[in-house]
């Protein structure tokens, strides 16, 4: 697909969940998506392999995440597993006020997000190229995190090691196609909110299921 192309994707998912058509995120969305793709023939990113794929299930979906905290004038965001940068990335581009941190262990997916923060100049975003188990030991990090993102880790698995990461009143954010049943949630937490939303490219419906401590 050439530029113009891309930008109609992009353009069609904003509408799609009712963002603002905002021309200079969508030229860092469309370079984003060109690495992505390009990255992807010799570095395992995403299985997504179209384009309507890509923009879809990866930067559309993670959009829809700043439904959360849209109404917060600043707040520190944890990404746990982001492989390419997703939620985080596409976050930290609209929302340059968040302060974002990406956790990802594989070292050639960190390579690829110091490339794509470095290149699109993205100050409010950082990696730490760790596994979450070593990561929620880090004194610097304990109850700091205001939201903490799983798009691609079990949220059983994550909510036994973030409990130590969230600040006061912080709570995660878990992007599922189906509502979370209650009694899956571990002992502790709760199921706070869900916000459903529909993606591109008849790709389906998605819902925030937003979980807190008890």
């Amino acid at each position: 697909m050439n530029t113009d192309q891309l930008e109609g994707l992009f353009r069609t998912g904003f509408a799609t969940i009712g963002m603002a058509d905002d021309h200079a995120a969508i030229d860092k969305f469309v370079f984003y998506l060109q690495e992505v793709m390009k990255w992807n023939e010799k570095t395992n990113l995403t299985g997504h392999k179209s384009e309507e794929e890509v923009v879809g299930n990866l930067f559309i979906d993670s959009l829809a995440c700043t439904r959360v905290f849209l109404t917060d004038k600043g707040s520190s965001i944890l990404d746990i597993g982001t492989g390419a940068g997703f939620p985080g990335i596409p976050m930290g581009i609209v929302c340059p006020r968040q302060d974002i941190t990406l956790v990802e262990p594989n070292l050639k997916k960190v390579a690829f997000l110091h490339h794509i923060i470095g290149s699109l100049g993205l100050p409010n975003v950082r990696v730490e190229p760790c596994r979450i188990e070593q990561f929620s030991e880090k004194p610097e990090f304990q109850e700091k995190f205001d939201w903490v993102f799983m798009k691609a880790l079990r949220f059983d698995l994550g909510l036994a090691y973030v409990t130590p990461l969230l600040s006061e009143c912080g709570k995660c954010v878990f992007c599922r196609a189906e509502p979370l049943r209650p009694d899956l949630v571990p002992k502790g937490f709760s199921v706070l909110d869900e916000l459903p939303y529909e993606l591109p490219f008849g790709l389906g419906n998605r819902l925030l299921c937003i979980v807190g401590p008890v």
